[in-house]
């Protein structure tokens, strides 16, 4: 579908699914390719629809992704922004990444995150991929899956599933 067809029906499917939510919103989507950036600002209530580590938001991600698919496959990327809320969590989890290394060299010992979206997890890796002093990997099944910060030289994990 072409970037104004995407857009469109983008802007459409999350205007509909806020208003039956009951929430009024301004929904603004840049598309480009098959990706659609969708920006919602709400005056009211925004941590109804972020929840409180971004579920919720991922969740409404999720379901307007499904929309504009059509339920088949994932043709088309829909990324949806609330308030600016994935923008503030991506800096924290930057800045958590930087702690957790710092933390596992000056101990010489693996450190964890908490549980994390393969979202979140993907924002630790990317951001301690040039930091030469640690590596990460993700471990867990399923919802429960978390990201482990290593000094360089210790022993590979034996649980490893990368994400």
């Amino acid at each position: 579908m072409p970037a104004n067809e995407l857009s469109e029906l983008s802007k459409k499917v999350t205007l509909e699914l806020l208003s039956a939510m009951g929430f009024e919103a301004t929904v603004t989507v840049v598309a480009d390719g098959n990706r659609a950036d969708v920006t919602v600002e709400v005056d009211d209530d925004d941590e109804l629809l972020t929840g409180q580590k971004g579920e919720t938001r991922q969740a409404l991600q999720h379901l307007l992704n499904r929309f504009i698919n059509r339920g088949e496959g994932s043709r088309y990327h829909l990324q949806l922004e609330i308030n600016d809320f994935w923008q503030r969590r991506e800096v924290e989890l930057e800045a958590l990444a930087h702690k957790l290394a710092d933390e596992a060299v000056s101990t010489n010992s693996e450190v964890r995150t908490g549980y994390l979206s393969s979202q979140e997890r993907r924002i630790v890796h990317v951001t301690l991929k040039t930091d030469t002093r640690v590596k990460t990997d993700s471990i867990g099944e399923d919802v429960k899956r978390f990201v482990v910060v290593m000094p360089v030289g210790a022993s590979e994990r034996t649980e490893s599933h990368a994400s």
